[in-house]
Order: structure tokens, then C-alpha cells, then sequence
């Protein structure tokens, strides 16, 4: 959660990876989620807006 709210600091919005751990019927609350250190990023946007929201990404990791 860390991530996101340092890549929102920079404007870009990347999805905590949890969001997208499907887990039915919560059969796995006993153990942590798989996805738990992954972000999801959209590559919809035009080319440009990707570049320079993968350039500030870079920034924060650095």
C-alpha cells in the first residue's frame, strides 16, 4: 500500500495487486494474499501519458 500512495504523490495511479487476488468463499483467509507485493498499472492511455507515467514511477523506485 506503501507504493500506491508514493506513485498517487507523483500522479499515477497504480492498483495495489491485492485488489485483484480472487479468493471464492474466502478460503484463504488464513494465509497472505499471493499478489500482495505487485501493483497493477493500466497501459490503456495514449503512449505518451504511459511514458511519463513510467518515468515517474522510475523516480519514486529510485
Amino acid at each position: 500500500m506503501n507504493s500506491f500512495k508514493a506513485a498517487l504523490e507523483r500522479q499515477v495511479i497504480c492498483v495495489p495487486g491485492v485488489f485483484f487476488d480472487i479468493d471464492p468463499g474466502n478460503r484463504r483467509d488464513h494465509i497472505a494474499s499471493r499478489l500482495a507485493g505487485f501493483v497493477r498499472l493500466s497501459f490503456g492511455p495514449e503512449r505518451s501519458q504511459i511514458e511519463r507515467g513510467l518515468e515517474r514511477f522510475a523516480e519514486m523506485l529510485a
